[in-house]
């Protein structure tokens, strides 16, 4: 088997390998390290959780009351909160929806902010069950609400401030004076945006924020981290996150709920109580890169994020002018084959040329086999004396390669093909295909395409044809747009192999 023909079976491999490990492959046990190893130069190292101290002797019971709550509208959301708690109880997103047509619900669980003292069951009872007295306020785009707990009976004094703008973000300020040296922690979680798409090829969960790079916290049951110096943290779904940003010194707290998937996320702040920003809202690119401190890096491009990137914004550039996803991945898809053609064209010609050489590289293998060295050196001369480059037909596939990813990634997580219809069956670009139509197109597009590649050895073009069978059954329930994406860029593939043959040669 000639070295450009090794090279092409291992980059389709690789294609198939990639896509399976994202598919099967699961945490090792323990999830992610998040000891002082894994983070090292990235944050202070994480701080060694205390005992837990023995509970206090608490008399007092959760002040009782009438339960108000608050709603708050803007035109991107509405917010309600409860005085049992002082929490945000529910987030409703008004220009996205769920899978029944209702709006995007983002708060998970019992509701946001509540607090979490550890070890101390009965004192995180009476923060979050106690009713707590309301002010509201109002003044311009701005809205805040004030919530006061006086329980100075047994040392307890809470306040939370939550200052509400237009563009899903919000001002929070929470101060508490508690028994012994209790420490209360903010808590969101175990979920955000719980009806939110899940995904298996995007990462979804808690992620800290260092100011130069995120990382993943992935965690077993029981375990918690802790770290200190972050830029910000977030709980994040597929599309939506929930990131808050401390505006002073902070330690954030990470640990795994009972379900699959579940995390819980708390913020910790010094003695002057915690100070923060929180941002509740799609993972929408030019919107979090706006802010200006990396919570765009709560899209997850995986590491061709430098290609990535750009490629979103010139597929959201195109739109602007298309007006339709689908139609715009195909003039992307087209317009990255335009650039690509001059080295597709020298690929195949010498992927050809080897091809014709096959006869003689074969000779030479049964002439040397006892000779390695020899037999190397004769290939070369006969490479040489027939001006062909052995890596020539490959090396413009592997420049490709990252393009490829970087599009499979983008298309994988954008925002923007959500709920987002092509035409006639396909009603969601971020959905599978109802009918599996563009699948088997898919897969039918790679079979001729296989079939039109020059193939010299029988075992190599038996693995080739054996690949749309596979990848079709893995793209069943990819997103459409992705899968539109494959098969346009299969056919162009097939029209180019057309002109080289007969135009070209």
């Amino acid at each position: 088997m000639g070295v450009e023909k090794r090279l092409l079976l291992v980059l389709a491999l690789s294609i198939l390998a990639i896509l399976l490990y994202q598919r099967l492959m699961t945490p090792p046990k323990g999830g992610r390290k998040t000891t002082a190893q894994a983070t090292k130069g990235a944050l202070r190292a994480p701080v060694k959780l205390p005992k837990t101290p023995k509970p206090l002797p608490l008399r007092v019971q959760p002040v009782m009351g009438k339960e108000r709550e608050i709603e708050i509208r803007f035109p991107l959301y509405r917010v309600v909160l409860s005085s049992k708690g002082g929490i945000v109880k529910s987030y409703l997103l008004n220009r996205y929806t769920d899978a029944k047509g209702k709006a995007m619900e983002l708060v998970g669980g019992p509701g946001y902010f509540r607090y979490y003292v550890p070890g101390e069951s009965a004192l995180t009872k009476v923060l979050n069950e106690s009713v707590y007295k309301v002010k509201v306020y109002e003044s311009g785009d701005e809205k805040k609400v004030t919530f006061l707990l006086d329980a100075a009976e047994d040392g307890i004094l809470v306040e939370k401030t939550y200052v509400f703008h237009p563009d899903y973000r919000f001002d929070m300020a929470f101060r508490a004076q508690l028994p012994g040296q209790s420490e209360a922690e903010v808590l969101i979680g175990p979920t955000v945006a719980p009806k939110d798409k899940k995904s298996h090829y995007s990462f979804s969960g808690p992620l800290v924020y260092t100011g130069k790079r995120a990382i993943e916290v992935k965690l077993k049951k029981k375990d918690r981290a802790s770290f200190e110096g972050i830029r910000w943290a977030s709980l994040q779904s597929l599309y939506f996150t929930t990131s808050m940003v401390p505006k002073g010194p902070c330690r954030v707290v990470i640990w795994k709920g009972h379900k699959k998937g579940n995390y819980y996320l708390a913020m910790v702040g010094g003695k002057g109580g915690l100070s923060c920003w929180t941002f509740m809202g799609p993972k929408d690119y030019s919107l979090l890169k706006s802010y200006g401190v990396g919570l765009e890096e709560n899209i997850r491009f995986g590491i061709f994020k430098v290609i990535a990137e750009p490629a979103l914004v010139v597929l959201k550039f195109i739109n602007k002018y298309i007006h339709n996803y689908g139609w715009t991945i195909i003039v992307l898809t087209i317009l990255i084959k335009i650039v690509f053609h001059p080295l597709t064209i020298k690929g195949y010609k010498s992927m050809s040329r080897m091809q014709e050489l096959q006869p003689y590289i074969k000779q030479l293998r049964e002439a040397y086999k006892n000779d390695p060295a020899t037999m190397n050196k004769e290939m070369m001369a006969l490479y040489k004396k027939y001006k062909v480059n052995p890596m020539g037909g490959c090396l413009p596939m592997i420049l490709q390669i990252p393009v490829f990813f970087a599009l499979y990634k983008v298309l994988m997580v954008a925002l923007e093909l959500r709920h987002t219809p092509f035409i006639f069956w396909i009603k969601d670009l971020s959905a599978k295909d109802p009918y599996y139509v563009t699948p088997i197109l898919m897969g039918i597009s790679m079979f001729i395409q296989q079939k039109m590649t020059p193939m010299g050895d029988p075992t190599q073009a038996k693995i080739m044809l054996l690949m749309p069978v596979v990848l079709t059954v893995l793209f069943i329930n990819f997103p459409s747009g992705l899968v539109i994406y494959w098969l346009v860029n299969n056919v162009i593939t097939i029209f180019e192999q057309f002109l080289i043959k007969t135009v070209y040669a």
